[in-house]
């Protein structure tokens, strides 16, 4: 296992070889307004040189996404609304194809991609709009690491507030804060460090 999760790509030139079939997963940003930061982070991983294989959850059937998850090196799963995401996901019951991934390739989630890599992401709650998906019913989510990923900390004092506001209603979580020149490298569930990515 080796997760790399971050609001800052950086570090995955560290890891992941240039030239390596990165499967690209827009999926959280479709229920968002403005969707130019997926776009601009799709792009920046063309010009780090990765080969980039759209995995689009909402339109591609369950065999789809399977074959192409067989096909690629990492995956790189974008920011944007947990909710939505984690919904997608279990809609196409890839649930566990998306663990089993994780445990053998790299696993590397941007934002919401890091929330959902936690066991839940009913803390999220304050950070995201849960109405962006009416069939979630369930918060359990991919369970890679024993934490709770926060990530853009210090990205403005509005949004340190609501943190601060998920850490004071949580105070039985492990949290892990981010900003965005920081990423948590996980090898395993339970062994991970964080790391800056400048």
């Amino acid at each position: 296992m080796k997760l790399f999760l971050s609001g800052n790509m950086r570090i995955i030139k560290k890891y992941v070889k240039k030239g390596s079939a990165l499967g690209f997963i827009p999926t959280a940003s479709e229920v968002e307004n403005d969707r130019s930061y997926m776009v601009q982070n799709k792009l920046n991983l063309q010009n780090m040189g990765y080969k980039i294989i759209d995995i689009e959850l909402s339109t591609e059937s369950k065999e789809e996404i399977a074959e192409k998850l067989n096909t690629i090196d990492a995956l790189y799963v974008a920011g944007g609304n947990c909710f939505y995401l984690l919904q997608q996901i279990k809609q196409k019951n890839v649930l566990n194809e998306l663990r089993n991934f994780a445990d053998k390739k790299i696993y590397i989630g941007a934002s919401a991609g890091s929330c959902i890599a936690c066991p839940s992401i009913e803390y999220v709650h304050n950070l995201d709009d849960r109405t962006a998906a009416p069939l979630l019913t369930d918060y359990h989510s991919l369970n890679l690491i024993q934490a709770y990923i926060l990530p853009h900390y210090n990205s403005s004092e509005e949004y340190n507030a609501l943190i601060d506001k998920t850490i004071d209603e949580n105070p039985n979580l492990n949290f892990i804060i981010l900003t965005d020149r920081q990423a948590v490298v996980v090898n395993d569930n339970e062994d991970y460090t964080v790391e800056y990515t400048d």
